[in-house]
């Protein structure tokens, strides 16, 4: 196989991860060890992956490799919610398919159902709270977006509450919203400390290693993989690694790179969050295609995130992190005019996979080697539950939830670059303008 040709970049800008206690130091790989499975990634599909392995093959030897520290990757650069179902009510498709949908549905609710066991269990500081979602609209447009997204819960029966301007208001303490739907499953959380605590709790037989990017892999059986300063040889590697899977060479060309943006305020002052009602906490999905992301956090910040853009090598820097940022200044003071001059401390990155068809990458590469990724902006809930369900799929275990997660397509070919950047970007031009005032 050879030389891994795409690695994370190391970026100290996350705001979910800077505002946690200082990690001690790392303890990366060195030397030669053995290995009977290598995890490469600790995300939320490779912390899940490795923490079902450990609980299935008690007595097997597990190492969990991570290129940079666990919470600063692009797990913990997410906007923290745990979804149960889908969001993304412009696709006319929802619920043309319902015991699809509800399949789907299942799947997610397994996966948050894992992590809140986790979370429970070893008392992980994450903020976690079931507050659900609300989806918001402030135009016209997006309040028919959101007819059409109550029309289809309706039609696979999920619960939800209609929310009128007032109580909007009542409910985040702003008026810039005219219409929402709040709908109960989702869970709120501090991703970079989610990811921080799973890691620090896995079982006994795993072994984690942080700033250990793989750089160069011997397909075996047993495989050997290299790193800056050592090596392992194992029978099977799991990859968790998302759009990384191309520097390995599997989906070279299938795979959509993209790196989406989000900006944090310093805290909020006392009278700033009396302002606005106090300090409750809260998330806001736009209705719009492309509209902004909003959640009021417990520690007394507020997150917005808007904007994606194309990125072969997930850069998230220069001229396109300052043009983010312009947008999350604007999105920020429309909705809080009263917090105007409330600075960002932290605006960043973070690298998300797609795949045109919208299918994942899931199960058997090659002899001993297995994946799990492309999650297509799922990526919390969907991201446990893959990495538990490959997990008790290289331990021979089966279920009804890992029969459709095999039953479901792959990624499929791109266009080539350039046209493929180009067309990426267009179409999120063209979403930013068809959501207007909902950005």
């Amino acid at each position: 196989m050879g030389a891994v040709t795409l690695l994370p970049a190391a970026r100290r800008d996350n705001g979910w991860f800077e505002t946690l206690p200082e990690v001690p130091p790392a303890a990366p790989l060195v030397g030669a060890v053995d290995a009977d499975v290598v995890v490469v990634g600790a995300g939320f599909t490779g912390l899940a992956a490795a923490r079902r392995l450990g609980e299935l093959r008690p007595d097997a030897r597990i190492l969990l490799l991570e290129a940079g520290r666990i919470g600063n990757g692009a797990a913990g650069r997410s906007s923290g919610f745990g979804i149960d179902h889908a969001h993304n009510v412009r696709s006319e498709g929802f619920a043309d398919a319902a015991e699809y949908e509800k399949q789907q549905i299942a799947l997610n609710r397994a996966g948050l159902a894992y992590l809140e066991e986790a979370v429970t269990t070893h008392g992980i500081d994450c903020d976690w709270s079931w507050a659900g979602k609300v989806h918001a609209a402030c135009t016209p447009r997006g309040a028919a977006d959101l007819e059409h997204f109550t029309a289809s819960l309706d039609r696979i029966d999920e619960p939800y509450e209609v929310l009128d301007a007032d109580a909007m208001a009542d409910r985040l303490g702003i008026d810039h919203y005219t219409h929402g739907v709040h709908t109960p499953g989702t869970a709120l959380m501090q991703p970079a400390a989610l990811c921080r605590g799973l890691a620090a709790a896995m079982p006994a037989n795993v072994v984690v290693h942080e700033e250990t990017p793989v750089t160069w892999m011997d397909a075996g059986r047993p495989h050997e993989l290299w790193t800056d300063g050592g090596n392992v040889r194992t029978p099977e590697v799991l990859l968790a690694n998302n759009g990384y899977l191309a520097g390995f060479g599997y989906y070279r060309h299938h795979l959509i790179p993209v790196v989406t943006w989000g900006s944090m305020t310093r805290p909020l002052t006392d009278d700033e969050m009396a302002a606005i009602g106090g300090p409750r906490t809260w998330g806001v999905i736009p209705a719009a295609p492309s509209g902004t992301t909003v959640r009021r956090l417990a520690d007394g910040r507020i997150l917005v995130r808007n904007v994606y853009s194309y990125s072969r090598h997930s850069l998230a820097d220069g001229r396109r992190r300052q043009r983010a940022g312009r947008s999350h200044r604007r999105a920020f003071e429309a909705r809080f005019p009263m917090l105007a001059h409330v600075p960002f401390e932290y605006t960043w990155g973070g690298p998300l996979s797609m795949a045109r068809n919208g299918e994942p990458v899931f199960g058997r590469l090659d002899d001993g080697v297995h994946a799990a990724g492309v999650h297509n902006g799922t990526g919390l809930s969907r991201g446990i539950v893959c990495g538990k369900l490959v997990a008790e799929m290289m331990c021979g275990q089966g279920s009804d939830l890992l029969d459709a997660m095999v039953a479901r397509g792959r990624p499929n070919r791109n266009v080539p670059d350039p046209i493929l950047g180009w067309g990426v970007d267009l179409y999120a031009q063209r979403l930013r303008l068809r959501s207007g005032r909902e950005m």
